[in-house]
């Protein structure tokens, strides 16, 4: 009985085998979707999303918080788990 199972399932597994492009495009719309779920979560849906999760830009080390640059901090911090799979899932679908 087992073996049966396992035979089927196997035989399950390769009938539904996807290229990896198609793998990868489908984990870059999952990411996608979830990281726009996160920022709407957090009432913050017309934000662009981050192209990295560093927290400390060079570019605006010393300047005045504005209420743009919190709410980026607050996204990065909040949806870090999604934008890091958005960020590993881009990445992914460009080789």
């Amino acid at each position: 009985m087992k073996r049966t199972l396992l035979l089927l399932a196997l035989i399950l597994a390769a009938c539904s085998r996807e290229t990896p492009q198609q793998q990868a495009a489908a984990r870059l719309q999952k990411a996608e979707a979830a990281m726009t779920e996160c920022k709407q979560r957090l009432g913050l849906g017309d934000m662009p999303t981050p192209d990295t999760v560093v927290l400390a830009d060079p570019a605006t080390k010393g300047a005045e918080m504005t209420p743009e640059t919190a709410a980026l901090l607050r996204l990065k911090i909040q949806c870090r788990l999604e934008l890091d799979e958005l960020l590993g899932a881009r990445r992914g679908a460009t080789r």
